[in-house]
């Protein structure tokens, strides 16, 4: 029986991954539902922004945490339709946001499905919203050579929702520090400041270990309430995120049109 499911792509503790989340061709995130056992792909589908939006104002508003999250008709979203005969568990990946390769994450979580009830209708609009934790760093510039070091990064939520004063996103709430690892291992930390436009940081310090190279160093950043972290990597280190399966979901898409 062919039953549909609305999937929602959010930011933990922000709004839902639109257009300040998206790459050049308009797309924020990835969905795609997989066979829990094998992680075969069943479907796959791109979050377009074309005509769709974060969410309406009223997302941000408190609520009970058994209400459903804010929606409206130009919400993104991405539907799926299975054709089931009985209860199906499926297991679902979320890739986002796009607009940095570099900053993707990869969300999962497992969903079952009852053949013709339809998850996220008129209704229903809310549909499953995936929440993808974390922070997004880009725009980042760096002078690891010297005495003087020195740093600037854009660090916003993951839905590109910019961090300012007065906003849902205050800078006292977050920490953005440059971290340097030098030949012997040591780690040493350097405390970027907000230059009062939105979600800019930056910081110049003398060098804490200037008589030994750089081998590592980083951009992280924290919004502790929430458990938030993002980082940026300079020099060494390596992503966590599976391209495999993520090149196998873009690939599923291009040969199937979706």
């Amino acid at each position: 029986m062919k039953t549909t499911v609305l999937i929602r792509p959010a930011a933990r503790g922000g709004k839902y991954l639109g257009p300040d989340a998206a790459n050049t061709s308009g797309v924020s995130a990835i969905i795609a539902l997989l066979n829990p056992n094998n992680h075969n792909i069943i479907s796959a589908k791109v979050v377009s922004t074309a005509n769709a939006d974060a969410g309406p104002a009223s997302l941000m508003e408190p609520i009970s945490r058994s209400q459903p999250y804010a929606t409206d008709n130009t919400t993104v979203n991405a539907v799926f339709t299975v054709d089931i005969n009985e209860p199906t568990t499926f297991l679902v990946v979320v890739f986002g946001p796009m607009k940095y390769l570099n900053q993707v994450r990869a969300t999962y979580t497992e969903i079952t499905v009852f053949p013709g009830v339809n998850i996220g209708t008129y209704l229903t609009p809310e549909g499953i919203v995936v929440e993808i934790p974390g922070l997004c760093i880009g725009n980042v510039t760096a002078n690891l050579t010297g005495n003087q070091l020195s740093a600037s990064a854009e660090v916003t939520m993951m839905c590109g929702c910019k961090i300012a004063s007065g906003s849902n996103w205050p800078p006292t709430d977050f920490n953005i520090y440059l971290m340097t690892q030098d030949q012997s291992g040591h780690i040493f930390p350097y405390k970027l400041d907000y230059t009062n436009n939105p979600s800019s940081f930056e910081g110049t310090w003398n060098s804490q270990t200037p008589n030994q190279p750089i081998v590592k160093a980083w951009i992280m950043a924290s919004e502790p309430k929430l458990g938030n972290q993002g980082v940026y990597w300079l020099m060494g280190g390596a992503s966590n995120l599976d391209n495999s399966l993520l090149n196998k979901v873009q690939q599923y898409i291009v040969s199937n049109n979706n």
